[in-house]
């Protein structure tokens, strides 16, 4: 419910922006459009290590993926939008990951008429991306609350590398953004919308977290805390809290917490819901492949594609950027990016 009332606002925003600046430039639909792929740095932004062999066959890789993705109807004689593709650099793999990690933007510049000179959207067109070899920031947001060097006097026996470990600890667990739809063939679903393409012979891409676990890190994080009164105040409410799940309870999974009144500032739950508490799961990555394979993939498209021919229509009849995009993802079948995975 909550994604789809951001959705109907945006979309009336976005209606209401494009309403009267475009009513002059009238989208030219029957226009021949272009299709380019440009590496915006994707190897050089950080030394990760990566051999150039290992760049050039990621990047034939990367040209696969977009050949999947060109598999969509609208690039069958494709008319109306110029398509750039740019590659972007993403942070090297941390102890999560592996392989080469990279985004793609799919930028979709509709043709206009501007005085009786054709021209296409350049400046920040719509655009659709795609997340390679990489779950960074993919769901829901960490545990921890950060552990800088405290800049005035701390408590007495305060031991910042301790409390740093137990920060650094709570920093890898995180919640899923909402309800998980297994679509088969390697595809999941989640909160209606984003999918993560995978290759179900591996183990899962993460773990479930307990809820005894999380608990007591959050616990400790407050028992190391540099600053007594804050501790103090902390600790009072985190325990209480924690006193009230019993012993055999503390072992289930944890649950990011939106309705359990018993800890509103644990912030977790035993009581199942759709944000199950995770951490990710090195094991998932097959390193017997080169590090130039393409292990997972992640990219939003709404479950409900009417949305999107509502919206379709709609910046069509107010000539607005964004209806080539709206057309790609109404047609957008997403089991066409399954090949992509390597095994």
């Amino acid at each position: 419910m909550k994604n789809k009332s951001v959705f109907v606002i945006n979309m009336m925003l976005l209606l209401a922006l494009n309403s009267n600046a475009q009513k002059e430039y009238p989208l030219l639909p029957g226009h021949p459009g272009t299709f380019e792929v440009i590496d915006w740095g994707v190897y050089t932004h950080w030394d990760c290590g990566f051999t150039k062999a290992e760049q050039t066959a990621n990047y034939q890789k990367i040209i696969g993926i977009t050949e999947l993705v060109r598999k969509n109807p609208v690039f069958t004689d494709q008319k109306g939008f110029n398509c750039y593709v740019y590659v972007f650099a993403k942070n090297c793999p941390d102890k999560f990951g592996y392989g080469i990690p990279s985004r793609l933007r799919f930028d979709f510049g509709d043709w206009f008429m501007d005085k009786g000179v054709a021209k296409f959207y350049k400046m920040e067109p719509p655009s659709w991306d795609v997340l390679i070899n990489s779950l960074e920031h993919v769901f829901g947001p960490n545990y921890s609350m950060g552990a800088s060097k405290p800049t005035e006097k701390p408590k007495e026996g305060f031991n910042y590398e301790k409390w740093k470990s137990v920060s650094d600890k709570l920093h890898d667990i995180i919640y899923l953004p909402g309800q998980k739809e297994e679509l088969g063939n390697g595809i999941d679903r989640y909160s209606s919308e984003k999918i993560v393409v995978y290759n179900p012979e591996r183990p899962p891409y993460y773990l479930p977290v307990k809820f005894r676990e999380l608990a007591e890190l959050l616990i400790e994080y407050w028992k190391l805390h540099p600053e007594q009164y804050t501790a103090d105040l902390m600790l009072g409410m985190l325990e209480a809290e924690y006193a009230q799940f019993p012993e055999a309870e503390r072992d289930g999974w944890a649950y990011n917490n939106t309705h359990d009144e018993r800890s509103p500032f644990l912030k977790i739950t035993t009581i199942p819901g759709p944000q199950p508490v995770v951490r990710l799961n090195p094991e998932y990555w097959n390193k017997k492949l080169p590090r130039s394979a393409i292990q997972i993939l992640v990219f939003d498209r709404l479950t409900d594609t009417k949305r999107y021919t509502t919206q379709k229509e709609e910046w069509l009849k107010l000539n607005a950027a964004g209806y080539s995009l709206q057309r790609f993802l109404e047609a957008l079948d997403i089991t066409t990016l399954v090949p992509a995975i390597d095994k």
